[in-house]
């Protein structure tokens, strides 16, 4: 999704309403509040990668990790992408658990 549409589906959303989280396959009740938006400055690296059952995954990841675990050239494509986080924590603590 690219910011132009979420802003365009919350148009008519009320303004005082709470933003939830819902991951996938996550049961209703399991979903998070949003409480920090990040507009992320540095370009991240956006993958498509195809499985070899030809299922197509999408992975993002800030441009310094280099390609991802199982990157096929053959397959798979990679380009630029400018992102926005969203998170129930802050960055700090979502970075640090990433890295434990």
């Amino acid at each position: 999704m690219k910011v132009r549409d979420m802003l365009n589906c919350l148009q008519e959303a009320d303004p005082d309403a709470v933003v939830l989280y819902l991951a996938s396959f996550a049961d209703v009740s399991d979903a998070e509040e949003v409480n920090h938006v990040f507009v992320v400055t540095d370009v991240w690296v956006s993958e498509r990668r195809q499985t070899t059952d030809g299922k197509i995954s999408c992975v993002y990841h800030p441009t310094e990790h280099g390609q991802s675990v199982g990157w096929n050239p053959e397959t798979d494509e990679q380009w630029p992408q400018r992102v926005v986080l969203l998170t129930s924590e802050s960055l700090q603590a979502a970075v640090s658990d990433d890295t434990e």
